[in-house]
């Protein structure tokens, strides 16, 4: 029987070129030399700090806005905005 050098489950992410110009394009960007595994599991770790970071920056901007509209009385007339999204040989 083998011993893995981890208590945790593998992955498998298939190596292919758009993978593989992907790291490249990393490492000479910031000049790592972290093999392949190593690397993507960074860019992964951190890829997804970003995502959530993102997520959390559209949702506070769409509460801004929300509020910025309340705050103002903003009137938005729906009706308007749909005519005025009609093609032109509608109108």
């Amino acid at each position: 029987m083998s011993v893995m050098p981890s208590k945790h489950s593998r992955i498998a992410v298939t190596a292919d070129p758009e993978l593989g110009d992907a790291l490249q394009r990393v490492r000479a960007a910031t000049g790592t030399r972290e093999a392949d595994a190593t690397l993507v599991r960074r860019l992964a770790i951190e890829g997804a700090e970003i995502e959530m970071q993102t997520g959390r920056r559209r949702r506070e901007a769409i509460e801004a806005l929300f509020a910025a509209m309340d705050k103002d009385g903003f009137d938005l007339d729906l009706d308007e905005i749909d005519r005025l999204n009609l093609p032109p040989s509608s109108v």
